[in-house]
């Protein structure tokens, strides 16, 4: 970092996410140009490479000061951790759509190599049965043609076999971790989920990570994350219907965050007649009654592998349906109706009962995090990244998060009060780690 203070880049990299410049190269220029700048960092111009070393370098350390500031925020009474709201966004990344691929996309590219091979092969079949001069001369072109070809095949065989063993089953060439997502209406870019959590106090920031390509599985994560910063074990937990996944809504009451998650519509049953709600399911004896009185008891259990996470599904059935005069309305099936019950069943039901008895207090869900997103998007131009890399995608939405919620503190506690508390809080930091710094010249902060 040649002669720069860590504090000095830290301080011009906050300056630029709050004012939505985050390129390097713009940084370095605001440090020769802009007055502003130039008084924050007191006549220093670092280049853009070392403000670009500065942020790719140092995540972990971002991290640390984001969570360092939360837990600030806290002891200064602006969070209390009681209600919590969470949300992703999806943003571009370093990466177009044409350098992502997935085994369909290779699929299509390979059928069309095969094609054109075969039209060449056929053209050069055609050119070596009558020789000429111009005939030569397009046979040389043509086999120069299938080369680049099969060289072109080679390249998506090596893609497939890389494709095949991701996880799950992408690959980027440009950056890495990037992933397709879908936005809305089903338009697809390469980028990422940016999951956030906010506190709903006073609306501030409490987490900010790079999850997968959509909600449906980081509920948990998002909730053992927030309890982790924030130090608080109890916490309700606000989510929209993309979270609603019985296994994410166990795992989180079972650590103890009560989950308000957004009911998800269910599957139009294709046959007429009787649906699942018309079964009543009796906890005490493990049991469905069907519409005709019948009990229908547990039989078996099996584990289902279409989501990411298997999970495991109790069977019900009945041998009264032979015979039964609502075996019509009920089903076609030869073998009889089965009903299928996950086993947190339980805990999804009782998430939907929270959120249809507080519906008002499940409300405030988008009030406590969607304000967070306007300012990202839509005043700061944080629609897309700028560097590659989860690792560093992430580090980019932290340093907003902590811009963000300066920002927020000073309108809420007032310029003064937070100065007053950022005075008190330098100087026992400089009592606690005066040993460790004695070969640096003090640098205290002189407010106005």
């Amino acid at each position: 970092m040649g002669g720069y203070h860590p504090a000095d880049l830290f301080k011009l990299l906050l300056y630029g996410y709050r004012h939505g410049i985050r390129s390097a190269a713009k940084l370095a220029k605001a440090c020769t140009i802009n007055v502003e700048v130039m008084w924050l960092m007191k006549g220093l111009r670092p280049s853009a490479r070392t403000i670009n070393y500065f942020r790719a370098n140092n995540t972990d350390a971002v991290e640390k000061a984001h969570r360092h500031f939360v837990i600030l925020l806290k002891n200064w009474k602006l969070i209390d951790g009681q209600v919590m709201a969470v949300d992703g966004t999806k943003v571009r990344g370093q990466n177009s759509l044409k350098n992502n691929f997935n085994a369909k996309k290779i699929h299509r590219h390979l059928e069309y190599i095969d094609g054109r091979i075969g039209d060449y092969l056929d053209q050069l079949e055609e050119a070596e049965a009558a020789p000429s001069r111009r005939k030569r001369k397009l046979v040389k072109e043509l086999r120069t043609k299938i080369a680049e070809q099969e060289a072109r095949r080679e390249k998506y065989e090596a893609l497939s076999e890389q494709v095949e063993q991701s996880e799950d089953g992408q690959v980027s060439l440009t950056d890495p971790d990037a992933r397709a997502v879908i936005k809305h209406r089903n338009i697809v870019e390469v980028g990422y989920n940016v999951q956030t959590t906010a506190d709903s106090k006073h609306n501030l920031g409490v987490d900010v990570y790079a999850g997968g390509v959509n909600d449906l599985n980081e509920l948990s994560t998002a909730g053992r994350r927030a309890q982790e910063i924030s130090g608080v074990k109890k916490i309700d937990f606000l989510a929209d219907a993309g979270y609603h996944n019985g296994t994410q809504l166990a795992k989180c009451e079972r650590r103890g965050v009560r989950p308000f998650v957004a009911p998800r519509q269910g599957y139009a049953q294709k046959e007429e007649g009787f649906r699942k709600v018309d079964f009543k399911y009796d906890k005490s004896t493990d049991t469905y009654i069907c519409p005709a009185g019948s009990a229908m008891t547990h039989t078996s259990t099996f584990k289902r592998k279409t989501s990411k996470v298997p999970y495991k599904v109790k069977r019900y059935t009945t041998p009264d349906c032979d015979g039964c005069p609502l075996r019509s309305q009920c089903t076609t099936s030869s073998n009889g109706r089965y009903i299928e019950r996950p086993i947190h069943q339980a805990y999804t039901e009782r998430n939907d009962r929270r959120v249809s008895r507080y519906r008002d207090f499940y409300r405030r869900r988008q009030e406590i995090i969607e304000h967070i997103f306007g300012t990202w998007k839509r005043h700061w131009g944080m629609t897309h990244a700028v560097v590659k890399g989860k690792g560093k995608v992430e580090n980019e939405y932290r340093l907003a998060a902590i811009a963000y919620n300066l920002v927020r503190a000073v309108q809420i506690m007032g310029l003064e009060k937070l100065q007053k508390q950022l005075r008190k809080l330098i100087f026992i930091l400089w009592r606690l780690l005066r040993p460790t710094w004695s070969r640096y010249e003090p640098r205290f902060i002189v407010f106005p």
